[in-house]
């Protein structure tokens, strides 16, 4: 299955070329790597909001999410768990949101509350095909699978409604450690918790930056899809069990 695995992966131009052969732990980005939203974000917030009695336009609040969230400062790195597990971060965000698309919500608070768990819902985050046939193939091959991802504790249920949440060994987030990628601290977690050394691990996310070049920073190995068209099948069919 490895042989000849090397000279494949360094066609993604992000990395150099593997030792294969000495990987022992494979890691995954959640959102945007093992899962995707069904529908863009705003089509969520307006669907929540008619339950409040409000008509929100989705294309205007996707477009007005995306300059609030590139606004919004990431959450400050604390020792520890955040206390609020990244829930008002998001309540920023949202409140961001509306600010930028021009709308105002009168119940705000019981709206907020009513979206955040709206993104647990079954059906809101799908796997593109072939994810679990990736992640049983790896396991069956001996590797320790992990995710690290800048998410919150809703991540767990999101993965155990999906199916794969068993599938990993450690599954490591920022509102646990308190630091997002690509802080170097939450990927010294993910290698302190899996008790390997850096370079027998691998990296695999969607972010040159945060799943690139951070992961190589700290010493691991990484496989950025989207790179020259790189998508996670390719992974898939490279790593596959004879």
């Amino acid at each position: 299955m490895r042989s000849g695995l090397s000279s494949q992966l360094a066609q993604n131009k992000q990395m150099t070329v593997l030792p294969i052969e000495n990987i022992q732990v494979v890691s995954f980005d959640a959102a945007r790597t093992l899962i995707h939203l069904r529908d863009p974000v705003g089509v969520t917030y307006a669907a929540v909001a008619q339950r409040f009695g409000l008509n929100l336009d989705p294309a205007l609040i996707t477009k007005a999410f995306i300059a609030a969230w590139r606004r919004v400062p990431p959450p400050p790195s604390v020792e520890g768990p955040r206390t609020d597990d990244g829930r008002n971060w998001w309540e920023t965000v949202v409140r961001e949101t509306m600010r930028e698309a021009g709308y105002t919500i009168p119940e705000f608070s019981a709206y907020f509350s009513t979206l955040y768990d709206e993104f647990t819902r079954p059906g809101i985050w799908y796997l593109e095909p072939g994810t679990k046939e990736l992640l049983a193939d790896l396991r069956n091959a001996g590797y320790r699978l992990g995710v690290l991802s800048n998410f919150d504790r809703r991540l767990y249920r999101i993965l155990d409604q999906l199916g794969i949440g068993e599938l990993f060994e450690q599954i490591v987030i920022s509102s646990e450690v308190g630091a997002d990628k690509p802080d170097p601290r939450i990927f010294r977690e993910l290698v302190k918790r899996f008790g390997v050394s850096p370079e027998k691990m691998l990296h695999v996310g969607d972010d040159p930056l945060m799943d690139g070049e951070a992961a190589r920073g700290t010493g691991l190995h990484a496989f950025v899809i989207g790179v020259d068209g790189t998508g996670l099948n390719d992974l898939h069919c490279l790593l596959r069990t004879p």
